[in-house]
């Protein structure tokens, strides 16, 4: 009784029509201040990781679209970031270092029309519940047939601090408990992916 009520509370839908999700790789500081390639063409769903030394060029972006997380990584030495698309536009970023001489990327993504794709994904999914959460925040979801699940935590600079599921899943009702205990105070955004469809909400820590 608890459950589907909890299922049934501002039940929000979205139906994505993306292609497969697809990591792409952005090599930088080789022979130059440049990014490899300076611009791509994606789709919501898509991760881009930069491969690089982020102590002698540190990374932020410059614009992304409304509802997207911003993203940076200031140091860290020789390393690879992470960033997943999920909302469609056009997104820009810098070498804080050598912006002036031109060390600047972008992209664009897109939201998969016209893209031959496989059979859509019915997702819903409810607010997250504790929000703000202290010790852990669970999320209901239905999925409308079987589908790979992934539950996805990013901190407000768009790094990747938590996978709380990554698996198979049948039709139905779904409960995934993320554990808050493992972050620091403050903002986040958690993306479920269900197949090919992605939604994205916020929450917030508080300890």
């Amino acid at each position: 009784m608890i459950r589907t009520c909890l299922i049934s509370l501002f039940t929000l839908l979205a139906v994505a029509s993306t292609s497969t999700a697809k990591t792409w790789t952005i090599n930088f500081g080789v022979g130059g201040n440049t990014y490899s390639p300076a611009s791509l063409s994606v789709n919501v769903g898509d991760v881009i990781e930069w491969t690089g030394n982020f102590d002698f060029h540190p990374l932020q972006s410059t614009t992304v679209p409304s509802g997207a997380a911003t993203f940076q990584k200031l140091s860290g030495g020789v390393a690879t970031f992470s960033y997943t698309v999920t909302v469609a536009g056009s997104y820009s970023y810098q070498c804080n270092n050598h912006v002036q001489f031109g060390m600047t990327g972008s992209f664009t993504a897109a939201s998969g029309a016209g893209v031959e794709t496989p059979a859509e994904t019915m997702l819903t999914m409810d607010p997250i519940y504790p929000n703000p959460a202290n010790m852990e925040a669970m999320v209901h979801f239905a999925l409308e047939q079987p589908a790979h699940v992934r539950l996805l935590v990013y901190d407000a600079t768009g790094k990747l601090t938590l996978k709380a599921a990554d698996q198979e899943m049948e039709s139905g009702f779904h409960m995934l408990t993320i554990d808050t205990k493992q972050l620091a105070s403050g903002s986040y955004q958690y993306v479920l992916q269900a197949g090919d469809a992605v939604l994205r909400r916020e929450m917030i820590v508080v300890k």
